[in-house]
């Protein structure tokens, strides 16, 4: 039997309570005096309630007593969380920090003082980071940024960024953007982790420094060298945030010597955002960016770009030339993309 929900006024509820407790104690005395009528004591229940709520007077559903019924009848819905955003101005925060240590050239000092204002950053989002220390041939150190957040599976996406700077230049967009997204992404997964856990990985020695035209990419290759195979096998894809800051054209950029898949999704999902991005393949035979030592492991792998930036590697790459709107487009991707994925995803990742 469903009994139907009636907006009433005070008066009609007296109404109803009384009624419906006469029909419940009627049902309950022929229950008692005919044990082996149920059938008939509930079709005789049941006419009479219908019976009971055809005679009620209409209710004014206008009216202050009616409205406060409905509202009390009615269930409550669930109230909506809404995921916290990307938010371009607290990176842009982060990419005038960076700024402000000057030339980050890898092993130097101020690349030292990056390392450990990105390590506190995270920190302070409520991450464990540590900062892995490894030479460089030119006799000095360098060092990466190692946080993660733990998701619902063990399988693990990589997100980097590189932190250094090729002189003369500053870095703001090459790569403190980067840098940036990727602090401000790491704070809001920190606090509302996702389906994969996730690795954030600030890179350092990057750019060339002294010596051979190869002597670059140094902090990722280390990084995937200190890997296991069992490690290996865990990740489920790398993303490399690099120069997001400045240009025309999106991209997302592999060298084509690894499996397409990741950079295939990061496509489809800028499709269904609305976002206009290609693939681009490298030009060159080592890689444009931290995404290199991953893709030649074998593990999918993408960087994700914006270009071309005509201040690149000069003095003039200062925070007030980066073009936020493109930093905040990279950065909601990624966010996203990192929200989107789900344990089948994550399998086709592994499958290589």
């Amino acid at each position: 039997m469903r009994l139907r929900t009636i907006a009433l006024g005070a008066g009609a509820v007296l109404i109803v309570a009384a009624i419906t407790a006469a029909v419940a104690l009627g049902m309950l005395r022929a229950s008692e005096a005919a044990p082996n009528a149920g059938e008939a004591v509930s079709s005789e229940s049941t006419r009479t309630l219908e019976l009971t709520a055809s005679v009620l007077p209409p209710i004014n559903t206008t009216s202050p007593a009616g409205q406060i019924a409905i509202a009390q009848a009615r269930p409550l819905a669930p109230t909506p969380v809404e995921r916290r955003k990307f938010d371009v101005a607290a990176a842009m925060v982060h990419v005038r920090a960076l700024e402000s240590f000057g030339v980050r050239k890898g092993g130097s000092a101020a690349e030292a003082a990056a390392a450990t204002y990105i390590r506190d950053q995270l920190v302070a989002s409520g991450l464990d980071a540590r900062i892995e220390e490894f030479p460089l041939p030119n006799g000095t150190t360098s060092r990466n940024v190692i946080a993660r957040a733990k998701g619902s599976s063990d399988a693990v996406l990589v997100i980097g960024a590189h932190m250094d700077s090729k002189p003369p230049s500053p870095g703001a967009n090459d790569n403190g953007t980067g840098c940036g997204a990727l602090l401000q992404i790491a704070e809001i997964i920190a606090a509302d982790p996702v389906a994969p856990t996730v690795e954030f990985v600030f890179f350092g020695s990057e750019e060339i420094i002294d010596g051979g035209t190869d002597w670059h990419h140094f902090g990722s290759r280390y990084r995937v060298s200190q890997m296991s195979s069992a490690e290996r096998a865990k990740v489920a894809g790398m993303i490399s945030l690099d120069m997001i800051g400045y240009g025309s054209a999106f991209h997302s950029r592999m060298m084509g010597k690894g499996p397409a898949t990741l950079s295939d999704m990061v496509l489809a999902q800028a499709g269904s955002m609305g976002i206009g991005m290609t693939f681009k393949a490298d030009t060159s035979s080592t890689g444009l960016s931290d995404h290199e030592a991953y893709e030649l492991a074998g593990i999918p792998a993408t960087c994700v770009c914006w270009r071309t930036d005509p201040v690149y590697h000069t003095a003039e790459d200062v925070s007030s030339h980066v073009q936020t709107s493109k930093v905040a487009t990279a950065g909601k991707l990624v966010l996203e993309f990192g929200r989107g994925l789900d344990a089948a995803e994550l399998a086709t990742l592994q499958a290589r």
